[in-house]
């Protein structure tokens, strides 16, 4: 087998699993993904990643020097366990890294997948040419991570980041972490869909083809995007409220972390579009000027920037002393 500086990179979402090799550089050599079923549990979904691993690593010719993983949730980098994940319950506290390593046979890290999405952001999306960022992956929830010096920033318990969970508005929207007011409950997918339901029901007259996409199934923040897209006043009023959702959690990012890029990724971020106009425009009114001027709030244009920040991690870590 042809031998390299190549991680594989390990993205585990509720549903699917993301795999990519990619390089220290950030060249990503393929890509792959495996259902996660998460309700079959955490033995035999290391099992059958393990052996998704090594066909994958069959088909490129070579063994990956080391094995990053990223999950969702309450991550313990240092146990190398899930404390709490909502979408995979039977996980929480099983050994998940010291069981893959085991399996695979060679050195495996465990991280939050935001925290993988910032390293990827940092590495990849700016080839480590700003030393300071702040991502906020948009998906069902809301996730973030830090670089700051040109290193992963995990905090005491591993839990830095969790800016999806910042309160912006005091007994604000229903958060699905418990809590009210979250960053996630407003620009979140499920806050989207929310968004755009109370807008039709207190609108009931107006004709609106966000309504006619509503009453389809399968009705998603991609709807609401679509309708958008045709110019559809209600849908972007929808956009616009996550985009002043978005400019006051990346205002309080910013004016507590000084970065010099905050990246946006996730799927809800391929909307960015429609909303980081208004967020951008918001951040420009912030009356402490110096921090937000210089920032630049940026699209991630990386595919998949989570597994890709996954591979390359545990590659820098072992340059680290």
């Amino acid at each position: 087998m042809r031998a390299g500086r190549v991680g594989l990179g390990v993205d585990i979402g509720g549903t699917f699993t993301k795999i990519v090799a990619a390089t220290r550089e950030g060249i990503v050599l393929d890509r792959a993904r495996v259902p996660t079923r998460p309700s079959l549990g955490p033995r035999r979904f290391v099992g059958r990643l393990a052996e998704a691993l090594r066909r994958f690593e069959r088909s490129l010719s070579l063994r990956a020097e080391a094995v990053g993983v990223g999950a969702a949730g309450d991550v313990d980098p240092a146990r190398g366990i899930i404390r709490f994940s909502p979408n995979m319950r039977s996980f929480d506290r099983y050994p998940l890294r010291d069981a893959l390593a085991a399996a695979l046979r060679r050195r495996v890290s465990l991280h939050n997948d935001a925290d993988m999405a910032a390293w990827g952001g940092y590495a990849v999306e700016l080839g480590r040419s700003k030393e300071n960022l702040a991502a906020f992956t948009m998906g069902t929830g809301i996730g973030g991570g830090l670089v700051l010096g040109g290193r992963l920033f995990l905090g005491s318990t591993g839990s830095a980041g969790e800016f999806g969970h910042m309160r912006i508005a005091r007994g604000g929207e229903s958060c699905r972490c418990g809590a009210r007011g979250c960053l996630e409950a407003y620009a979140g997918r499920y806050a989207v869909v929310r968004a755009a339901r109370r807008l039709l029901r207190e609108s009931p007259r107006r004709n609106s083809l966000l309504r006619n996409l509503a009453d389809r199934p399968g009705f998603d923040a991609s709807r609401v995007a679509e309708a958008a897209g045709h110019g559809d006043p209600m849908a972007l009023e929808v956009w616009r409220s996550v985009g002043r959702a978005m400019a006051s959690g990346i205002a309080n990012v910013v004016l507590a972390f000084n970065p010099d890029v905050v990246l946006v990724a996730g799927g809800v971020a391929r909307a960015a579009a429609l909303f980081l106009p208004e967020t951008r425009r918001l951040l420009r009114r912030e009356s402490f000027t110096t921090p937000v001027r210089h920032v630049r709030v940026l699209a991630a244009k990386t595919e998949d920037l989570g597994a890709v920040g996954a591979a390359v991690y545990p590659l820098e870590e072992a340059l680290r002393p």
